[in-house]
């Protein structure tokens, strides 16, 4: 029975990591460079879009929560004339006779309906947003999307010319 001798590993290593590997590398990273030039303003658009949704996200909750307290109040003005008789007196102004003030010195509120259901309202704040890539941030800068771009092109054209090879001519 024939026995073949096992090649050492550290043999196969120079084809591991011969020519061919680095073609493949700077190309790849090349593209991977341009993918994120070309990727870096959709990603910068969509980041914005979610802000942009977030808020009014946020916004369409604070007005329902206006509209609940409109309706509530509204139920208690039509079911309370006593209530009613208050509101009147707070956006009028008007001090009943049989209730005494006290003066506390201190600067004039907004007497309306509106500013004391305002003043019922929780603040709602809008989600956040994950930022965008670190490795998205470079491609948007004006001032570093030249040189990426002058990399990646200097990148394929050296994969070019790495992986030229001698073509004989057929006779």
């Amino acid at each position: 029975m024939r026995r073949y001798r096992h090649t050492p590993a550290f043999l196969t290593l120079p084809f591991v990591f011969g020519v061919g590997v680095l073609t493949w590398l700077a190309m790849l990273a090349s593209l991977a460079i341009i993918a994120c030039i070309i990727l870096a303003p959709a990603a910068a658009s969509l980041h914005e879009a979610r802000v942009q949704r977030n808020g009014l996200r946020a916004s369409l909750a604070m007005l329902n929560e206006k509209i609940s307290q409109d309706r509530l109040l509204l139920h208690l003005v039509a079911t309370n004339p006593v209530i009613l008789q208050r509101l009147a007196d707070r956006q009028l102004d008007v001090v009943n006779p049989d209730e005494q003030v006290l003066p506390l010195g201190r600067i004039a509120q907004p007497r309306d309906v509106q500013s004391l259901i305002d003043e019922t309202l929780k603040p709602v704040q809008p989600a956040p947003v994950r930022p965008i890539p670190w490795y998205l941030v470079p491609a948007l800068n004006p001032v570093t999307r030249t040189p990426l771009i002058l990399v990646a092109i200097c990148g394929l054209v050296f994969a070019f010319l790495l992986d030229v090879r001698q073509v004989k001519p057929s006779e």
